[in-house]
């Protein structure tokens, strides 16, 4: 798969991938809000292998992919699982702590994470999760459009705490609607208003 946006662009991860994702993985500061721990250099190598497995198979469930800047640089990853017939579950979401242009990169990968689950596969529920502290994530969710569905309770135990996290989704026509270009304004008819004529005869 291949997606291209303005600023990063979407694809499967591959080998070379790996120094960039082993920086990525195993930073505390990028993996903070994971409900996992950061990953060594083999972890990190061993994610990658179980990617390109699940690329190739025939009955793909699971899609492990890359966010890379235009000179195809890594600079994130974001992980999409389907569910039954209708609903893809999008987690994992990684950036390179010194990628260019972070916020911009992140809002984009996740519309372009949007348009591979709802155009490319035909989901009709695109949702996501994220720690109810993550505050980033929340205000880039409600910015994007989704709805906020929930919370799931101490799902994880981090930093020698529990944490609870947030529950967003969109669906496959709202998605479709906010594609839509914005009506255009109509505006009221003007009336030009003529010049009164002159007089036939000159004032003396």
């Amino acid at each position: 798969m291949h997606r291209r946006g303005r600023f990063v662009v979407l694809r499967e991860l591959a080998e070379d991938d790996l120094d960039r994702a082993a920086e990525m993985w195993g930073d505390p500061d990028a993996t903070r809000f994971l409900t996992a721990e950061p990953m060594t250099r083999q972890q990190a190598a061993e994610a990658l292998r179980q990617a390109r497995l699940s690329a190739a198979a025939p009955d793909r469930r699971t899609y492990h992919l890359a966010i890379a800047q235009h000179d195809d640089v890594l600079v994130g990853s974001v992980a999409v699982n389907l569910e039954g017939r209708s609903s893809a579950y999008v987690h994992s979401l990684v950036l390179h702590p010194r990628a260019r242009n972070l916020p911009l990169a992140g809002a984009e990968a996740a519309r372009l994470t949007a348009a591979f689950c709802f155009d490319d596969l035909g989901r009709h529920r695109f949702w996501c999760m994220c720690r109810e502290d993550n505050t980033s994530a929340r205000r880039l969710y409600v910015s994007l459009g989704m709805s906020h569905q929930g919370l799931f309770r101490e799902v994880d135990l981090k930093e020698g705490r529990r944490h609870n996290h947030l529950v967003f989704d969109w669906l496959a026509p709202e998605w479709a609607d906010r594609r839509k270009p914005p009506p255009q304004r109509r505006h009221p008819d003007v009336v030009i208003a003529r010049p009164q004529e002159a007089d036939a005869a000159p004032r003396r």
